[in-house]
C-alpha cells in the first residue's frame, strides 16, 4: 500500500469528491492497525439551499454525503461538539465513551450504534477573506476498541489532518464554483466557461426554441410594495423557470420580472421535440404562475409567454471585465417583441409560425402582426384549446 502520506497528496491533486478521499483515507488507516469504525467531516459551503455538507465513513456502509438546508435545524451545529469546541476556543478536543461525558451531545448516540467508543474532533480553520463563509473543517473520528484511540494513533490522525483539510478543501473550491457557475450562469453555460470559452465574443451559433416570459403588473406593484415583493417575484420566477428545467431546456437570463430561456436543437432533440419541449414548459408555467397568484390575496399578476425559433449566438458578450453567457440575434428580438403583443391580442400565449408548425396540438392563427422595429409582418399563433380572448 503506498504511502498515506501521498496517497493524500495525490487526491488533492487529483481526487473528484470529498467522500471518496474519506473512505480512502479511512480505510487506509484501518490497513495501518487504527481501529477506526467512523470517520466525519463537516464542509461550509456557499450554495444558494445547502449551507453545509456532511460525509460520513463508517467501516459497516461505507460513505454517505448530507446536504443541510440552510432552515433546516440552524441551532444544530451551537449544540454540536463543535459549537461546544468554539465556545470554548478549542480546536482539539477527545471525548471517551466510558466516563460522565459518554451522553455529553445527542451525535454520541449515533456513534455508539456504529460502534464507536470515543469521539476525537478537531477544527481546521482556513483563513480566506476572499471567501469568509468556507471557515474551516470540521472533522470527527471515532475508534471500536474500548477507551477509543492511544495516544500514538491519535498523534497520527493529527499529522495527516491537514494534509486531508487541504485536499479537501480544493475539492471544495472546485466544487463551489461549479455549483455558483451552474446557479447564476446556468448549466449549459457555466460548463463552457469551464472548459475554456472565456474570451470576449467567443461562442457559437447554435439553433433553438425561444422561450420569452414576462409578468404583467408588476412594475406597477413595485411602486406600492415594500421589500415582501422580492419573495413575491422569486415564487413566479421559480414558476416560470423550473418548468424549463423539467422539460430540459436552460434559463439563460432573468431580466428583472421575465425570463428568457431556450431549448437547443441537437441530434437527440430536433426541432419538433424542442417546440413541444417549450410549449409545454411555457403550459405549466402558466398554470403554475395562476397557483402563486391563488396563494397571494390582493393584486393577480398575470404572465404572457412568446416562443419562437431560429438561430442564435451564443457566447461571452459584454465588457471586458463583465462578461456575460447569452443569446443574441434577431429571432431574440423578435421573441421580446412577440411578447409585448399578448396583452394586446388578450391571450397568455403567442407562437411564431415555425414553433406552430413544429408543434403536434391544433393551434390557431391571430392573424398579421407588425413587430415593433421589424419590416416584415408575422403571423402569430395560440392554442386552438384558448377558445377566446378572454381565456
Amino acid at each position: 500500500m503506498a504511502n498515506l502520506d501521498d496517497w493524500i497528496i495525490d487526491q488533492g491533486l487529483r481526487g473528484a469528491d470529498v467522500a471518496s478521499l474519506l473512505s480512502g483515507f479511512s480505510e487506509r488507516l484501518g490497513a495501518e492497525g487504527i481501529p477506526l469504525v467512523r470517520s466525519y467531516i463537516a464542509l461550509p459551503t456557499v450554495n444558494p439551499t445547502v449551507r453545509v455538507f456532511n460525509h460520513v465513513w463508517t467501516r459497516a456502509a461505507g460513505s454517505m454525503v448530507e446536504g443541510v438546508s440552510h432552515d433546516r435545524n440552524a441551532d444544530a451545529f451551537e449544540v454540536s461538539p463543535f459549537g461546544f469546541m468554539l465556545r470554548n476556543g478549542t480546536m482539539q478536543q477527545h471525548w471517551r465513551f466510558d466516563g460522565a461525558e459518554s451522553d455529553a451531545f445527542a451525535v454520541f448516540e449515533d456513534v455508539r450504534r456504529d460502534g464507536g467508543k470515543d469521539y476525537l474532533a478537531r477544527l481546521i480553520r482556513f483563513e480566506n477573506a476572499t471567501a469568509p463563509d468556507l471557515r474551516g473543517i470540521a472533522a470527527a473520528f471515532s475508534a471500536d476498541r474500548e477507551g477509543g484511540f492511544v495516544p500514538k494513533e491519535v498523534e497520527r490522525i493529527d499529522a495527516l489532518l491537514p494534509l486531508l483539510a487541504l485536499a479537501a478543501y480544493r475539492m471544495t473550491l472546485l466544487d463551489l464554483t461549479v455549483a455558483m457557475l451552474d446557479t447564476y450562469v446556468g448549466l449549459s453555460a457555466g460548463r463552457r466557461v469551464l472548459s475554456g470559452e472565456i474570451r470576449r465574443g467567443s461562442g457559437a451559433t447554435l439553433t433553438a426554441a425561444l422561450f420569452f416570459a414576462d409578468l404583467r403588473g408588476f412594475t406597477s406593484m413595485v411602486d406600492k410594495a415594500d421589500a415582501s415583493i422580492i419573495a413575491r417575484l422569486d415564487e413566479h420566477l421559480e414558476a416560470m423557470a423550473d418548468p424549463v428545467a423539467e422539460e430540459g431546456g436552460e434559463v439563460l437570463k432573468f431580466m428583472g420580472d421575465g425570463v428568457l430561456a431556450a431549448f437547443p436543437i441537437t441530434k437527440e432533440r430536433p426541432q419538433e421535440a424542442a417546440c413541444a419541449a417549450a410549449l409545454r414548459a411555457a403550459c405549466a408555467a402558466l398554470e403554475r404562475n395562476k397557483a402563486v397568484n391563488r396563494r397571494h390575496a390582493g393584486e393577480a399578476l398575470s404572465l404572457d409567454v412568446a416562443l419562437h425559433y431560429g438561430k442564435v449566438f451564443y457566447g461571452n458578450i459584454g465588457a471586458a471585465g463583465r462578461l456575460d453567457f447569452t443569446v443574441i440575434g434577431p429571432i431574440v428580438n423578435e421573441a421580446s417583441r412577440m411578447e409585448a403583443l399578448c396583452q394586446e391580442l388578450g391571450y397568455p400565449l403567442v407562437m411564431s409560425g415555425p414553433v406552430a408548425s413544429a408543434c403536434a396540438v391544433p393551434v390557431r392563427s391571430l392573424g398579421h402582426h407588425r413587430l415593433r422595429g421589424i419590416a416584415r409582418k408575422r403571423e402569430l399563433f395560440t392554442l386552438e384549446t384558448f377558445s377566446d380572448a378572454g381565456a
